[in-house]
């Protein structure tokens, strides 16, 4: 009896954890750059665009720490963070990212280098 409570304990934990994360994916539009809990920092890089190459469809960024090249895909979702603005925030498309705004982005593998999942502009505020 105990094993089997055991496992029934295992199962509902193991499915809260794929809700929670369900949830995250269906809500990280919303979330300000560099603000995810648990992805932000860990899984993610954070950083100002250095340069914007079209025809390719891709970015180099940097952070304190490295530089890193980009690789934005069909696949690849554009969120446009406009926290600051005091507005929703927005889908947008790779002709939102210009040079100098700060982006944060979530690879699609471990490698640091190469396509990404998703990509959060944060959106300049103007005067």
């Amino acid at each position: 009896m105990l094993n089997y409570l055991i496992k029934i304990t295992a199962a509902i934990l193991l499915l809260g954890c794929f809700q929670h994360a369900y949830g995250q994916k269906a809500t990280e539009i919303f979330i300000p750059v560099g603000k995810s809990p648990g992805l932000s920092g860990k899984y993610t890089t954070i950083g100002s665009v250095d340069s914007v190459n079209t025809h390719n469809r891709t970015i180099v960024m940097h952070d304190s720490a490295a530089i890193y090249n980009v690789k934005i895909t069909d696949s690849t979702k554009v969120w446009l963070d406009q926290s600051r603005l005091k507005a929703s925030n927005k889908t947008g498309s790779f002709a939102d990212i210009k040079k100098g705004l700060l982006v944060e982005v979530k690879y699609k593998g471990e490698k640091h280098d190469g396509a990404v999942a998703w990509i959060k502009v944060q959106m300049p505020v103007h005067k």
